[in-house]
């Protein structure tokens, strides 16, 4: 018989491949939005003004990442170590696999730092809460102002407001009544039968760790967090809006911010490869058309800043050997007898 670890391996890399040719897939359907011609074209004419700061916001916005996660790693790393581990998960995770390179991040802290998993799976947890505080205050604020414009996107931005505030709530409710409160969700979802589904096992997990931590340390860290998951996600709309404007595309602000919150909860679902190939730019495609941009004018956009993404990606890579030979702390050799 097939053992567990090997049927999990096989699905593994069943699933991945999928997940490679529904990516290739969409940047088919994208590159069919477009010609050579065209595309040449607007590759030719990019703003070399825009591409330059559109690069210092990425490199900000690689600096400002570890630094989300110094807040919450301040006691056991120093902030070179901890941008040496986000430039390694991002690198991973945009060129290969974002699975894989939340694996770097959990092997490199387990193995490197000799961090419980526990608490790096909560400092990863944590950080993730706070950016979705601030998508769900942007989609909340952006959504109200274009909503006359979205039509058929209104019931499904009203579903992700409903259940990203459930999600929030439940954590500010947990760092409130603590094991109170995981012990009632504990008996409802035993009651519903939901508790045994691994999703909600990990989420459980997640929520039993953020309890044992003292109510006043998880608000101050929290209010720290999401003051920088705000500021991070206000970078991000501007390197949207830079990005859009290396290729002459001036878009209305509050639309960018509205399609910029729903890009980064697409970016949120597992089934994108190679820093989201091919999603992101059929979902940009799709959100953009509510605002009346024609697709032959955005697909040939897009797949530049596709280019440009890649690019950009290399230039953190820099920190890595400056790192390794400058900045990480040496080993003390053992005393000789």
């Amino acid at each position: 018989m097939t053992s567990t670890p090997t049927r999990k391996r096989d699905f593994s890399f069943v699933w991945n491949f999928l997940k490679i040719l529904l990516a290739l897939g969409l940047v088919f359907f994208v590159f069919s939005k477009t010609d050579l011609a065209t595309l040449s074209s607007t590759l030719r004419n990019a703003s070399a003004f825009w591409l330059i700061i559109s690069c210092l916001l990425f490199v900000l916005l690689t600096l400002l990442k570890a630094l989300q996660y110094y807040t919450l790693m301040r006691n056991d790393l120093t902030y070179a170590q901890v941008l040496n581990l986000i430039v390694w998960q991002n690198a991973v995770s945009n060129f290969f696999l974002a699975g894989a390179g939340i694996l770097t991040y959990l092997t490199t802290t387990r193995m490197e730092h000799e961090m419980k998993l526990s608490r790096s799976v909560l400092i990863f947890f944590l950080t993730k809460v706070g950016d979705l505080t601030a998508i769900w205050l942007a989609l909340v604020i952006s959504s109200s102002l274009v909503w006359s414009k979205i039509h058929i996107l209104r019931i499904p931005v009203i579903v992700l407001v409903l259940g990203m505030g459930i999600l929030i709530t439940g954590f500010f409710l947990t760092a409130l009544f603590r094991q109170r409160f995981v012990s009632i969700l504990d008996q409802f979802l035993d009651w519903v039968g939901a508790s045994k589904i691994g999703l909600v096992e990990k989420g459980m997990s997640f929520l039993r760790n953020l309890a044992n931590i003292r109510q006043v340390k998880v608000l101050n860290l929290f209010g720290r967090l999401l003051l920088y998951s705000l500021i991070y996600l206000a970078i991000t709309i501007s390197w949207i809006y830079a990005n859009l404007a290396i290729f002459h595309l001036r878009l209305d602000i509050l639309a960018i911010i509205f399609v910029s919150a729903l890009m980064q909860l697409v970016s949120y679902f597992p089934v994108s490869v190679f820093g989201g190939l091919g999603i992101s730019e059929t979902s940009a495609l799709y959100f953009w058309s509510f605002f009346d941009i024609p697709q032959d004018v955005l697909a040939p956009a897009l797949i530049g800043i596709r280019v440009v993404f890649y690019l950009f990606n290399l230039i953190p890579l820099i920190y890595l050997p400056v790192y390794s030979a400058l900045l990480k702390p040496k080993e003390h050799a053992p005393n000789e007898q």
